[in-house]
């Protein structure tokens, strides 16, 4: 790969945050989002002209536009191909510009790297919460879902990416599955900015305060309470509703076969010293009908496990919710079979597509999920 070099610019003060294409989506919170973390090196491609400022001298360098370059930690600092500077350094573009490319795809905020201890980079991009949710919208919704289904997601996301800005941490949310899925400008279309800028600004509010927006593939006919899910304090907008809008979904009904080896394997690492299982049966379930714990009768008398557990180590793709419906012993193994996909907390998007497709407005969606919240602004 050709290396171009660096430009050192003969000014040194800190640069001024860039100002945005859309003067209104400055003036939105801004939020810093982890593209990367843990990364042993980057392939970085401009398509206009950046500079990296190093953080503790206030230096900056000028990246050529149209240009590619390599960077690795170095020591305790971050090589730019072949240049050192200390860690951390910030990557700002000009205005309006799609500035930066990173693992094929583009980011238009202000990138921070960070060299970790252990030798790898950390990746987090500042930009304005509603320029954050164009990238949101089309992975957590297919662009081409009923415009009030996304306008209820653009307030749900949100809410829930306000929820978890705070400064004492190295960044506010992750760009995985795990908060929201979030890549950049890819696939960002006229209909994902209308959802955004049609609900500019409202977010959803429980006796004056914002909620954990939750939100989940498919309920499977009924949501679940925060309280289920993780041991959280329930407020009533995550209690758990009845929902009789997503069973048309080919997500709602879901069955995975698991051998009874690796069953014997899991409870053996939940601490269980059995060597045989004789059955598998639900133990507990909560009051939306997911099951909590399963009972394994064993050669070592009955084992009690969480039904979570099992469904990381099965994988969520496959065990796609803890709404088993049943649980059948077949040749070498068990057959489960269950309804809906996610933790169940929350908004069930396939249930507000459908609301979407026979006329509901995004309020309605909302207020059917989120119930007792109020939709207000921010």
């Amino acid at each position: 790969m050709m290396k171009r070099a660096l430009i050192l610019l003969l000014f040194l003060l800190p640069a001024r945050p860039a100002p945005c294409a859309d003067g209104a989506a400055e003036e939105s919170p801004r939020i810093r989002v982890a593209i990367y973390r843990g990364s042993p090196s980057l392939k970085l491609k401009t398509s206009s002209r950046i500079y990296a400022q190093d953080l503790k001298s206030g230096q900056k360098y000028m990246l050529l536009d149209n240009a590619s370059y390599e960077v690795r930690p170095y020591g305790g600092g971050i090589s730019i191909s072949g240049q050192q500077l200390s860690s951390p350094i910030k990557l700002l573009a000009q205005d309006g510009q799609e500035r930066i490319r990173l693992g094929g795809n583009l980011y238009k905020g202000d990138i921070l790297i960070r060299a970790t201890p252990d030798k790898k980079l950390d990746i987090i991009e500042y930009l304005p919460l509603e320029e954050y949710l164009y990238g949101v919208l089309p992975y957590e919704m297919s662009p081409d879902w009923p415009l009030e289904a996304l306008k209820a997601q653009a307030v749900a996301s949100r809410t829930y990416a306000l929820k978890n800005i705070n400064p004492s941490r190295d960044y506010d949310v992750s760009n995985g599955v795990e908060m929201q899925v979030y890549s950049g400008t890819k696939k960002i279309n006229s209909r994902i900015i209308e959802a955004v800028n049609a609900t500019r600004g409202e977010v959803l509010k429980y006796k004056g305060r914002m909620i954990m927006a939750f939100f989940h593939a498919n309920c499977g006919g009924h949501t679940t309470s925060v309280s289920s899910a993780w041991h959280e304090d329930v407020i009533k907008p995550l209690s758990g509703v009845t929902d009789p809008f997503c069973s048309g979904s080919s997500h709602y009904r879901w069955d995975v076969y698991i051998p009874a080896a690796d069953l014997l394997k899991f409870i053996q690492a939940e601490g269980s010293t059995a060597l045989r299982i004789k059955s598998v049966k639900i133990a507990k379930t909560d009051r939306s009908g997911r099951a909590v714990s399963l009972r394994f009768a064993t050669d070592a008398g009955a084992a009690t496990v969480p039904v979570s557990e099992l469904r990381k180590r099965v994988g969520t793709y496959e065990f796609r919710s803890t709404l088993i419906t049943s649980i059948t012993p077949t040749k070498n193994g068990y057959q489960f079979e269950g309804r809906g996909w996610g933790h169940g907390v929350g908004m069930c998007q396939e249930g507000a597509r459908e609301m979407a497709y026979r006329g509901k407005n995004y309020k309605k969606i909302l207020r059917l999920y989120y119930p007792g919240a109020a939709i207000t602004d921010i």
